[in-house]
């Protein structure tokens, strides 16, 4: 009860323990600064990377549309109409091969 009485007296102010601890306080206090700042700087953070995330899915989502309409614009009956104009056109034929009677190989 004695510590009250002299914290609330400011009987502690007048044995200078409060001055004696000065740089402890200063210590203390710039700890709490740290503190309260490093949580600013988490807010900060998670802010970031929340809106990191956001971008990502949107990012995502138009990749999938894309792969969509490449596999729409890939296939082949597409393509064969595409390059009918140009004077192409799909081989049914297999492929022949050719033996050179004069290779090694």
């Amino acid at each position: 009860m004695t510590v009250f009485k002299e914290i609330f007296s400011g009987d502690l102010f007048k044995k200078g323990m409060v001055i004696n601890n000065t740089p402890f306080l200063v210590y203390v206090t710039f700890l709490m600064v740290l503190y309260v700042a490093y949580g600013y700087h988490v807010d900060g953070v998670v802010l970031e990377i929340s809106k990191k995330s956001k971008t990502g899915e949107k990012l995502y989502s138009e990749l999938q549309s894309a792969l969509e309409l490449y596999d729409k614009e890939s296939l082949q009956s597409k393509v064969v109409k595409e390059t009918e104009k140009w004077g192409l056109y799909e081989s049914v034929d297999p492929p022949l091969i050719i033996h050179n009677k004069n290779s090694d190989i």
